[in-house]
C-alpha cells in the first residue's frame, strides 16, 4: 500500500503544482486539471482497490469545510473544487490536517498581500498546495 500512497501523492502534487502555477499567473484554476486528477484517482482506485467510501467522505468534507469561505467570497469555486479533490485523495483525516495547514498558509499569504499592498485576489491554490505539502511532508516523516 505504500507504493499506492506514493503514486497518489505524485498525482496530487502534479495537480496542485499546476493549479498553484496557473492561479499565480492568471488568477484562475483550470477545472480540466481538477477533472483529470479525479479521473486518475478513479483509475488508481480500480487498479489498487482504494476505498471509495473514504474518498467520498474526504471529498464531501473538503467541500463542507471550505464552503463558508466560498460563500463569503474568500475563495473561488475552483479552489473549493481543489479542496474537494484533496479530500478525495487524502481522505477525511488527511483533509482535516491539510485544511488546517492550508488556513495557516492562507493567513501568511494574506499578511504578505497586506504588507505588499496587493489589491488583487490572493492565489489561494498556492495556500492549498503549501498546506497539502506540509501535511504530506509530516506524514512521510512519520513513516
Amino acid at each position: 500500500m505504500q507504493g499506492t500512497h506514493t503514486l497518489e501523492f505524485l498525482v496530487l502534487s502534479c495537480v496542485l503544482s499546476v493549479a498553484a502555477w496557473t492561479d499565480v499567473r492568471s488568477r484562475r484554476v483550470s477545472n480540466e486539471w481538477l477533472g483529470l486528477g479525479l479521473v486518475v484517482y478513479v483509475i488508481l482506485s480500480f487498479l489498487f482497490g482504494l476505498d471509495p467510501r473514504t474518498a467520498l467522505v474526504g471529498g464531501l468534507l473538503g467541500l463542507l469545510v471550505f464552503l463558508p469561505f466560498y460563500w463569503l467570497g474568500g475563495m473561488g469555486a475552483a479552489d473549493l473544487n481543489l479542496m474537494e479533490l484533496v479530500g478525495i485523495y487524502l481522505g477525511p483525516h488527511g483533509l482535516l490536517y491539510s485544511a488546517l495547514y492550508t488556513a495557516l498558509a492562507g493567513g501568511v499569504l494574506a499578511v504578505l498581500a497586506l504588507a505588499l499592498r496587493a489589491s488583487r485576489r490572493l492565489p489561494y491554490a498556492v495556500a492549498i498546495a503549501v498546506g497539502v505539502g506540509v501535511y504530506e511532508f509530516r506524514s512521510f516523516g512519520s513513516l
